[in-house]
């Protein structure tokens, strides 16, 4: 009984450090988008990305089936796809006007909108422990955005619309999840990452942002350009990130309880810091840092919740394609 319940400690210890690992992971990606994010489209990167992840996705994907997998419920499979790919963009295209601690907490909201929406999308019961969670999360990001107090950036309010659109991919992913492995879900949706920014390319060809447009802006509206081999490997490298990381939180949360691993995703807020300041000079200002604590604190007391309230995977994770297995 001893070594059982010593063993089952490691494996909760090494899902946790897996989950954080893994969000680490994905945060360095962050720091490669916003450095690239003046020369290319948000769409462009995407795409490239997406086409490096699709094959990695792919043999995962038919090795975890032992042969080629049956996929079901392809419309619910588009909309989850489609919403992370709203998600996606909208994060991106933030992360290239403000910081990126700035977006990162801002878009942390996200757990505690899952937790809003589990009512009126699935019918699950929301006990006032959720709704004092949301209002945390809620006075959080109003430290944050400040309003009132000088201009607000527009682009402020990206992190949350991405943060909206991934939590509904989220209750999406936990309808799919009851007869989809989370390997399926997150091929599914890199292919319509790859679809969806081949029709954006497509139908903003021609639109140039006009003179003076903020660098969200320009992200999304540039038009493609010619990438030299270090761009394309940087944009390859954004794939191989995603997969290292998908594979780190499935690893995580196979091994961890959820309520015990969930909390090391914050561990992307401080990575978030450090590649601000080193690779572009930023430091979050101190109601930036508040607010972003007050949310981390909303998140945590959320994940004290009833397991039926609270999703059973990746909740909180920055955009992975794997929120349920």
């Amino acid at each position: 009984m001893i070594g059982k319940s010593a063993a089952g400690g490691r494996r909760q210890t090494l899902g946790m450090l897996s989950v954080a690992a893994g969000v680490s992971v994905f945060s360095f990606q962050d720091a490669i988008v916003k450095g690239m994010s003046g020369d290319f489209p948000v769409h462009q990167i995407v795409f490239v990305r997406s086409l490096v992840a699709f094959p990695v996705l792919l043999v995962a994907t038919i090795a975890e089936a032992r042969g080629w997998p049956a996929f079901g419920r392809l419309g619910l499979h588009l909309l989850r796809g489609l919403l992370m790919y709203v998600a996606f963009t909208a994060y991106y295209l933030a992360i290239a006007q403000l910081q990126i601690a700035e977006t990162v907490a801002l878009f942390f909201v996200a757990p505690l909108l899952v937790a809003a929406l589990s009512g009126p999308v699935l019918g699950e019961r929301v006990t006032l422990r959720s709704w004092i969670a949301i209002a945390i999360g809620a006075a959080g990001m109003l430290v944050i955005l400040r309003p009132g107090v000088g201009a607000l950036d527009p682009a402020l309010f990206l992190p949350l619309f991405a943060a909206l659109a991934y939590a509904l991919s989220v209750l999406c992913g936990r309808r799919l999840g009851q007869s989809q492995t989370g390997a399926q879900m997150a091929l599914s949706a890199t292919v319509v990452y790859i679809l969806a920014s081949a029709a954006m390319a497509l139908a903003l060809a021609g639109r140039p942002p006009a003179a003076g447009a903020d660098a969200s802006v320009r992200f999304l509206l540039d038009p493609w350009a010619w990438a030299s081999a270090k761009d394309l490997g940087l944009m390859a490298a954004c794939g191989a990130i995603s997969a290292s990381a998908f594979f780190l939180l499935g690893q995580g949360y196979r091994m961890a309880e959820a309520n015990r691993a969930a909390p090391f995703e914050y561990a992307s807020l401080p990575w978030s810091i450090l590649w601000g300041y080193l690779f572009f000079g930023n430091l979050p200002d101190l109601p930036t840092v508040l607010g972003a604590l007050v949310i981390v604190y909303g998140g945590l007391y959320a994940l004290r919740l009833h397991a039926g309230v609270w999703p059973h995977k990746a909740a909180l994770v920055v955009l992975s394609d794997e929120d349920e297995a």
